[in-house]
């Protein structure tokens, strides 16, 4: 192996993107692209790019870093078996690919003009800003208009040789800083949390999730209860783009801002759209993916100015109804509310 390392060895920043990294190393090292190292290093395929844990001893030796170094960046994979993939982004794991861009990542041009890397956390969909900036994510090439593709030769450049140091930076918008800094603050904090578009509790609330709580939580409140979803088709995970982004944090913003009366009146709204019970199910019936996602990916702990109120309006809703709702969590004895 030592007969086939890299000339030049590149330091890795704290949480780089893996694929921004193997960029700088794949220039400094003169090669075509970067997805040569992973062919040379892994016997990759140049159509996967995705480099597993598993992997990462054999190409940190032929990068010449060291296992810590490459087992930190942004962007690893790890199968699970009978469930898929997770991917490490700023030293957490995220289990679900609409919370992830894998193709393509947006940019801040003053963070590429401060040093010319790809930041893990760009890799984050909720991300729209730029915590240390408060400026808009650049998302496409201002010359070119083509998304910014992770297949491109450096990361200050685009595949039209635009130099992407050299765009405007738009001022960011409030509610979207807000939901960069929570993010921020699991890998770069602990940050001064501005509370101006919502209350110190809730952000300190939002702030003890973990990096998949907060994106599972976001899509709970934003997508399920304020989208334009209907309860009678399946959960319809799919990556939403820039604009309903930032429509859905708005939106639970919006619900957090006067919680929990709020939650009332959004589920109300969405049992509205779908009042049809059915035997022993009808909170499914009632809820439907939206009472799927919640027993599924909202656990309790951090998440009880959640789950408290939920449970205790699905409670009421099935007691109402005088039938016996489907066996769930809601049926722990646990429902006393806590707000002290």
């Amino acid at each position: 192996m030592d007969l086939y390392r890299l000339i030049k060895r590149t330091q890795p920043y704290p949480f780089e993107s893996l694929w921004g990294f193997l960029m700088r190393a794949a220039k400094a090292n003169h090669y075509r692209t970067h997805q040569e190292i992973l062919e040379y290093a892994l016997d990759a395929s140049p159509t996967n790019p995705q480099v597993q844990i598993a992997q990462i001893p054999r190409l940190a030796t032929y990068m010449r870093n060291s296992v810590a170094e490459i087992s930190q960046l942004s962007g690893i994979c790890q199968p699970i078996p009978k469930q898929g993939k997770v991917w490490k982004i700023t030293g957490e794991w995220l289990g679900k690919t609409i919370f992830l861009q894998l193709n393509h990542a947006p940019i801040c041009p003053k963070c590429l003009q401060d040093a010319p890397y790809l930041r893990g956390e760009w890799h984050l969909s909720f991300l729209t800003v730029c915590w240390q900036h408060a400026c808009q994510l650049i998302g496409r090439c201002p010359q070119c208009r083509r998304q910014l593709t992770l297949l491109r030769n450096a990361p200050e450049h685009c595949l039209c040789g635009f130099d992407l140091r050299n765009s405007l930076a738009i001022e960011a918008d409030v509610v979207a800083l807000l939901v960069s800094k929570l993010f921020a603050n699991r890998s770069h904090g602990p940050l001064v949390l501005d509370s101006a578009c919502l209350s110190s509790e809730q952000v300190e609330n939002l702030a003890h999730l973990s990096l998949e709580g907060l994106c599972h939580t976001l899509w709970f409140l934003g997508h399920h209860l304020q989208g334009n979803f209907l309860l009678d088709s399946c959960s319809a995970l799919r990556k939403l783009d820039y604009r309903e982004i930032n429509e859905m944090v708005h939106g639970v913003f919006w619900l957090l801002a006067d919680w929990p009366t709020r939650l009332d009146g959004a589920l109300t709204k969405r049992i509205a759209l779908n009042a049809k019970w059915a035997g022993d199910n009808s909170t499914m019936r009632l809820l439907g993916p939206i009472q799927r996602y919640y027993e599924t990916h909202i656990a309790p702990g951090d998440s009880r100015f959640i789950t408290n109120p939920y449970e205790t309006f699905v409670r009421q809703l099935v007691r109402q109804s005088g039938r016996k709702p489907r066996p769930s969590r809601l049926d722990s004895p646990q429902l006393e509310l806590d707000f002290a």
